[in-house]
This record gives C-alpha cells, sequence and structure tokens, in this order.
C-alpha cells in the first residue's frame, strides 16, 4: 500500500442500503443510514498492482462531524482492500438513478499517508459516468 493517486473500475452491480436506528441515551437519538457496496478493482500508482475490493459510499448523518473524503484500509483475513467513500446527501441522491443505470464505471482517489490508528485518509475522490450504450 502506498500513498498517492488510486484508480478504480467497479466490476458489479451496485447494492443500496437504506436504514435507521434508535440509540439508547440520554437522549436516544434516531440515526438513518444510507450506503451503497461496489465490487471493485483498485489499482495502485503507476498500475504496480491491481487490489480485489470493495468500496462503501455513505452519507454520514447529520449529527457526526466531518470526516475526511474517505478511508482505505486492508482486510484482515483476506488480500484485499476496502475503500470507504464519504458524500453528502445530495450527492449520494444524485448519484443512485446513476448507480441503478450501471453508469459508473471507473473511479480516482487519492490516499494520504498511513494515519496512527493504521488506516490511509482519503484526501479526494471522482467517479464519472459513462454513455450508456444503444
Amino acid at each position: 500500500m502506498v500513498a498517492g493517486e488510486w484508480r478504480g473500475e467497479i466490476v458489479g452491480s451496485a447494492n443500496v442500503n437504506f436504514g435507521q436506528v434508535v440509540q439508547q441515551g440520554p437522549p436516544r437519538q434516531s440515526f438513518e443510514f444510507t450506503y451503497v457496496i461496489l465490487a471493485t478493482s483498485l489499482i495502485m500508482p503507476n498500475a504496480v498492482f491491481r487490489w480485489p475490493g470493495i468500496v462503501m459510499a455513505m452519507a454520514p448523518n447529520a449529527n457526526e462531524g466531518r470526516p475526511p473524503a474517505g478511508v482505505l484500509f486492508e482486510a484482515d483475513q483476506l488480500p484485499s482492500l476496502s475503500l470507504s467513500l464519504y458524500v453528502t446527501r445530495e450527492q449520494f441522491s444524485d448519484m443512485l438513478p446513476r448507480f441503478e443505470a450501471h453508469r459508473f464505471k471507473d473511479f480516482h482517489f487519492t490516499v494520504e499517508e498511513k494515519d496512527a490508528e493504521g488506516r490511509w485518509p482519503v484526501r479526494s475522490w471522482g467517479m464519472g459516468t459513462t454513455r450508456p450504450t444503444t
């Protein structure tokens, strides 16, 4: 794993999830969660190695502090990576129909140096759509 400019390819369909949970207080608070899980291939800078992985894009609760753009981390038991990307509710709403239409194929993200907790913070990320085939 190295810091730098990474690329990714979506290799499967999106799995979109919605839910809500009430957490005990005090005070009791209701938290909603919305996220999508994607099977991906994550490509290191300079295409040195291609990792199997998953991407989870989630819209944080309004009650949570502002996280970084995301986090990259290694799986404990398997030679794979997990990438969490944080999106706003507005972004998620814009992205949802494109996930359903399989319009997203490629994306990119910038990984910073490993932090004290052993995670690799993501400074930025981007994803574009492809034109539907006829």
